[in-house]
């Protein structure tokens, strides 16, 4: 079975002739039309029932998942020679793996749930946020290899559609108190990052971490990683959660106005 997976993942680790750049035909044209399919999509379902649209939550969490297992498995047995530890930096808790949690669970919590509130909230700012940064700046989701590439490219336009489909059917926060909830969640996940960072390489000490790329290690971010050599982690950890949390706060500002407008008609 494991010589059946290694070929079959190998198989699969096709090479583009020449790698996608930035703003090439590929990364243009995914974004234009991928773009396009999310608004589209969102303002369909912007009058959804409750029903329709936790049923639409769940299933796009779902595949996310299933997205994830086939990544992890390619470089896995493909491109890690089945070393767990060379695999363990993939461990699915970055930023833009959240909504494979958020989704599914916030889609089965009660209509009036405040936590249920508060994901979607998360995912209406700090999920579209980073879904839309990843095509701003391109250099995380432009791979050599073909399957990674559509991989990310199709995962991040997901967590704009999941991003714009909560945001114009006006189920998330409206309020400050709404986004300050979660700016509680964001938080939240950044500590259990920081624990799975520390944690992981205990239990594989060759392993290499940085989930949210927050620290202990250097940030591979450009400015962050500025900030690690000056001061310390610590100092770099506490800017990354404040950079963040202002650009979301600024995506909220814009998508607060389908959440009021259904509000003030209620």
């Amino acid at each position: 079975m494991k010589e059946f997976l290694i070929n079959l993942f190998t198989a699969l680790a096709g090479k583009f002739a020449e790698a996608p750049q930035a703003w090439g035909a590929l990364h243009i044209t995914f974004f234009a039309v991928g773009l396009a399919a999310a608004i589209i999509g969102a303002v369909l379902l912007r009058k959804s029932s409750d029903k329709t649209f936790n049923r639409v939550l769940r299933t796009v969490g779902f595949v996310l998942c299933g997205m994830e297992v086939i990544k992890i498995s390619f470089y896995y047995f493909a491109m890690h020679n089945c070393s767990l530890t060379e695999t363990a930096y993939l461990f699915p808790f970055q930023l833009c793996s959240l909504p494979i949690y958020m989704a599914p669970i916030a889609s089965y919590l009660k209509k009036e749930s405040v936590v249920r509130k508060a994901m979607l909230t998360f995912m209406m700012t700090y999920t579209l946020m980073s879904g839309f940064s990843a095509f701003v700046n391109p250099s995380g989701i432009l791979m050599s290899h073909i399957l990674p590439t559509f991989h990310s490219l199709i995962w991040h336009m997901l967590l704009v559609f999941i991003g714009l489909m909560i945001a114009v059917s006006g189920r998330g926060g409206y309020t400050f108190r709404d986004f300050f909830r979660g700016f509680v969640c964001f938080i939240v996940c950044c500590y259990i990052a920081l624990f799975l960072n520390i944690l992981i390489p205990m239990l594989l000490p060759e392993a290499s971490v940085n989930m949210f790329y927050l620290g202990p290690n250097r940030s591979s971010l450009i400015v962050f990683d500025a900030i690690y050599d000056r001061w310390d982690w610590v100092v770099q950890m506490k800017a990354y959660e404040m950079a963040l949390s202002i650009g979301a706060f600024i995506v909220f500002i814009f998508t607060r106005t389908g959440a009021a407008q259904k509000a003030k008609k209620a």
